[in-house]
Formats: structure tokens, sequence, C-alpha cells
């Protein structure tokens, strides 16, 4: 039977609706009595009640980002901006969604090839935020030990364009600019005119602060390679499919191992989100090691005594597993 398929346009939802059409028919005779059309044929129903199902997909699911391309544009090498005696520091800018997203880079002194660790920072007022702040001394120290670190500032944070937070986007921006930039890295990757000419993505971490941490479990859904990930004072329990509805992580598929580390007199997030989340990966079947410092804040003081501790595991948990067949 021919049918007319109509377009039908709701809440921008585009739906297919196929109506049966009768055939052309000659005038009746006396012998060929007028046929009706049956009344179930056409219906006159709304819209709202044709369309029973249209299948959508939430633009901040995982599956949405899964499916998006990344590193279109081009990343810049703007210029060296610290040597020390074991890594270089450059200054990058780089292409993400129509952004121009800014950072810095610590690469290893060495042939390597390095493994490559990407150093997620926390919520800081805009008005505060300083490319160099004080996720840079955990980037550095990782540097130190020989691998490459990714340091972004993130969307919406200074001097990287600003285009507004997305209420209810479940950290998706950020996550996009965290797998455009490595799209860019990974395209450089061995080429001999490239600072990423010894990076080794087979061997990847991760290292999150607060909302990093969030960000954090975001990207490890998305990228198989990240095999170690750091998690300090973060955000577990916000980006979730629980709450968001649908889905934003899939740890289940991941083979990643985690450290997490929270101090208990944390007052900005939850010392119980880790808590909570060190039981889930427990549920999961997930390896991991878990650190409570006692009395500690949100961000270990500098000089006290939680945050060498706290590098020091850092560093160790990613030779045993980024470097132990090296």
């Amino acid at each position: 039977m021919k049918t007319l398929s109509k377009f039908l346009f709701a809440a921008g939802l585009v739906a297919i609706v196929s109506i049966p059409l009768l055939a052309p028919r000659s005038a009746p005779t006396e012998s060929e009595p007028q046929l009706t059309a049956p009344t179930e044929a056409v219906s006159s129903a709304p819209v709202s009640e044709i369309v029973t199902e249209v299948e959508t997909v939430n633009p901040y699911s995982l599956e949405a980002l899964a499916a998006r391309e990344y590193g279109q544009g081009e990343l810049r090498v703007e210029y060296p901006w610290h040597n020390e005696p074991e890594f270089t520091r450059y200054y990058i800018t780089y292409d993400s969604d129509g952004l121009n997203i800014h950072g810095f880079v610590n690469i290893p002194t060495g042939k390597g090839p390095f493994p490559v660790v990407i150093a997620l920072h926390g919520y800081i007022p805009a008005s505060e935020y300083e490319t160099l702040d004080y996720s840079t001394r955990y980037a550095d120290a990782i540097a130190r030990k020989g691998y490459i670190v990714l340091h972004p500032n993130l969307r919406n944070y200074p001097p990287s364009d600003s285009p507004g937070r997305v209420r209810g986007d479940n950290a998706s921006g950020y996550t996009i600019d965290v797998m455009n930039l490595l799209a860019h890295v990974r395209e450089e990757t061995g080429q001999s005119d490239s600072i990423f000419e010894n990076a080794d993505l087979s061997r990847m971490g991760i290292w999150g602060h607060s909302m990093g941490g969030g960000i954090s479990l975001r990207v490890i859904s998305l990228v198989p390679e990240v095999k170690a990930a750091v998690l300090y004072a973060a955000v577990t329990q916000r980006y979730t499919n629980e709450t968001a509805g649908f889905k934003v992580i899939d740890l289940e598929s991941s083979d990643a191992e985690y450290s997490v580390h929270h101090g208990t007199a944390d007052p900005t997030v939850s010392v119980s989100w880790s808590y909570r989340f060190c039981d889930q990966l427990e549920e999961m079947g997930k390896a991991h090691e878990c650190f409570f410092y006692e009395d500690a804040p949100h961000t270990f003081i500098r000089l006290g005594q939680d945050e060498p501790v706290f590098i020091k595991r850092t560093i160790d948990f990613y030779n045993r597993i980024l470097k132990s067949d090296s």
C-alpha cells in the first residue's frame, strides 16, 4: 500500500508518520458499489497523540559525548614558559567547541616515551583564578617523576573563553574541553617537530580535585586508555546517573584503578561522598585505595604535613600502574 510520509515538528523533535493512502478508483457503477475508507486508516487525532514514541538522546549524556567528534581546529604552543631541571613548562592554547582554551603542559627532560597525566583543577571564582593556580604544584610534582602533564584552564576560567555555565549539563562542557585537548595531543604524538613527540597515550592517568574529580569520572567513562585516577576531595556524588536521570558515567566498563584522598574536616565537599564512593568501588569490584586525612581541609595546606604524604602516595600510585612494565 502506498503511504504518505509527513514530517511532524513538535517541541524541537522530528518524527515521521506514515499514513496509508487509498488507491485512486473509477467512478462507482451499478455493479460496483462505492467504497468508503475504513475509519482507522487516517487518524484525526492531534499530533501529540499520533506520535507515541520518539527516540531522543540527551545532549549531555554519555552516549551523546561519545558520539561527538573531537580535535577540530588546532593546538598552539605559544611559548616555553618555565625551565626546570626535570621538565619544561609550555603555555598552550587550543580550540574546543568553538572556544579558545588556555593552559599549560609540562614535558619531562629526557627521551621518553612518557606516560601522560591530565590534571583538572577545581572550582575557583573566575575573578580569582590564575593559570598557575594551586593545582600547579601538584602538576609539577608529577612531571618531576617523568610524566607529561596536561593542565587545561577549563572554559569559564580566564583567560580561556567564558560562554557561561550551563545549568544541568553535568560538566559536559568541561568534559568536552578535556576530550578536545586529548584529541589534539593524540594528533601530534610521534611527530618529531611536536612537544608531544614522546607522549605515550597508552599509559594515561588523570588527577582531579573537587569539581575536577567529578569531571575525571566522565572522562574515564569515555577514554579507555585512562588506567589510573587520583581523586582529591572529589565531587563523586554530583554528576551521577541517578541525579541526572540519564547516563553520565559508566565506570563498570572501565579498567581504571582509583586512588581516593579526602580531608575529614572538608567544609566544601563532604567527606561522606568519598566514603560512599569507596564503598561503590568495592561493590563494583574495582581496584582502589582510599585515604582519609584527619582534620584536613578541602585543599591541603601547602606547608602542612598532609600534602607531602598525599603527593608521595599519588606518585607511588601512578608509578605502580603506569610504569610497572617500563
